[in-house]
């Protein structure tokens, strides 16, 4: 084989990237490999723990109580891979969903009837940064803020002490995953994210100080297609 080639069938599989001084060598993608560059679109599924809890002062009788909330999770996803070297890919991911991760009544403290609903909206906006054990395989973190719809209502079992909180909550999310290229544009998903609310504070009709704060856990699986 002459010289140039064994040149052609090299850069073949080879692509030049200007990066400033010098080129750098990357992989290119072949007819059928998944490229991890681009934007994508997706939908996930999957299910949802957490746990809830509550502060409540009154005159040293109360103190703290926790609700063990469960339920399911559905997403859409939309987001961009940067392919960064031969193995790191880098990106960012957003999703919107529904959820319905709650606690129904339950009896706490000395009477008070609480109920504890995060959902039906929430979603996240994060950081993905991945590394591929083969040119199909990819593990991967995710960092990010996270926002969803959170109802408590406490009510105590003596005039003016309801505890009570609705409306949307910010907070942060994180997490891992791992996604397999099934074709040149889709691949699947199985992940694993945690999402922390920050605590929101009130008083009740009689002036007692409460909080409440939320966490929840959420595994889910998904499919991706590739632009």
């Amino acid at each position: 084989m002459s010289c140039a080639t064994a040149v052609k069938a090299e850069n073949v599989n080879r692509v030049l990237k200007d990066d400033g001084p010098g080129m750098q060598i990357v992989p290119a993608s072949g007819p059928g490999d998944f490229a991890w560059q681009g934007l994508y679109i997706g939908a996930s599924v999957g299910g949802g723990w957490g746990t809830s809890t509550q502060h409540y002062d009154r005159a040293g009788d109360h103190g703290v109580a926790d609700l063990d909330l469960s339920g399911g999770a559905m997403t859409l996803t939309g987001g961009y891979n940067w392919r960064m070297t031969d193995h790191i890919v880098g990106g960012v991911e957003a999703d919107l969903g529904i959820m319905n991760v709650n606690k129904g009544t339950t009896t706490v403290f000395d009477g008070h009837n609480w109920s504890s609903d995060v959902g039906p909206l929430f979603g996240t906006l994060r950081a993905r940064a991945g590394y591929l054990l083969n040119d199909r395989l990819l593990a991967y973190a995710t960092g990010g803020v996270a926002f969803a719809q959170i109802d408590d209502t406490s009510i105590g079992n003596t005039a003016g002490e309801t505890a009570k909180e609705n409306g949307l909550r910010a907070g942060l999310a994180l997490g891992v995953g791992v996604e397999y290229a099934m074709s040149q544009a889709w691949s699947v998903k199985a992940e694993f994210l945690h999402l922390d609310f920050a605590q929101v504070d009130g008083l009740s009709d009689n002036n007692e100080d409460y909080s409440f704060d939320s966490n929840v856990n959420i595994f889910r699986v998904g499919a991706n297609m590739q632009f």
